[in-house]
């Protein structure tokens, strides 16, 4: 992002943020079932609060605010480019690998290629106001939580396993959040700072 992160605190207080599109209630509910059912396994994962689950576009690491207001202008500039689009929470699994899994993940049937492309005009415009390029290319899925340690994991992927290509349902992604991230003990509390809706009439209206 330019300026050391050490030398910016110095001088003002950072934020540390990050840009996702988020999931209704209804689905965080279904995870919060199969995060139920896993934890059956005795692994020993740091799960993701529910309340907490939604679809990450990019992390922006500890900002400036200055550099907040940068990225709300390329929020809203990239929301112009978009019409709502449906999105289906499917299927599970794991990161890297299912025998040494880092994290534990739900996929997405739908809208894929829709988020992939938000992405990259998201790209654009942050890079456009010197923020920088993001450190991983996009994958879209859901974090149900990270790995700790090597318990149990064998009975945490055949748990996994049984869950098979389940649906957790589907929604319209309408828009597009920037959110404050603020950790604690018990885990990560979300604000959102700005949320900007997608305005671009959808095709075939």
């Amino acid at each position: 992002m330019g300026e050391d992160p050490a030398k910016k605190q110095e001088s003002e207080p950072l934020t540390r943020s990050f840009i996702a599109v988020a999931i209704p209630e209804g689905i965080k509910n279904q995870l919060s079932g199969l995060q139920s059912k896993l934890k059956r396994a005795g692994a020993e994962v740091k799960w993701t609060r529910p309340q907490g689950i939604h679809i990450t576009l990019r992390f922006l690491g500890y900002m400036t605010g200055p550099e907040l207001e940068k990225v709300k202008e390329a929020l809203a500039e990239t929301a112009k480019s978009f019409a709502p689009f449906e999105v289906e929470v499917k299927g599970s699994g794991t990161f890297p690998e299912r025998k040494r899994p880092r994290v534990v993940w739900v996929g997405l049937s739908k809208g894929d290629p829709e988020l992939t492309g938000l992405f990259q005009k998201l790209e654009q415009e942050l890079v456009k106001r010197d923020l920088g390029e993001a450190d991983r290319p996009f994958k879209g899925h859901l974090t149900l939580g990270r790995v700790k340690t090597g318990k149990n994991l064998n009975m945490l992927v055949e748990y996994l396993a049984r869950e098979g290509d389940q649906s957790f349902g589907a929604f319209e992604a309408k828009s597009i959040c920037l959110v404050k991230s603020q950790l604690h003990p018990e885990g990560a509390v979300y604000t959102v700072l700005k949320e900007e809706f997608f305005t671009r009439e959808a095709k075939g209206k």
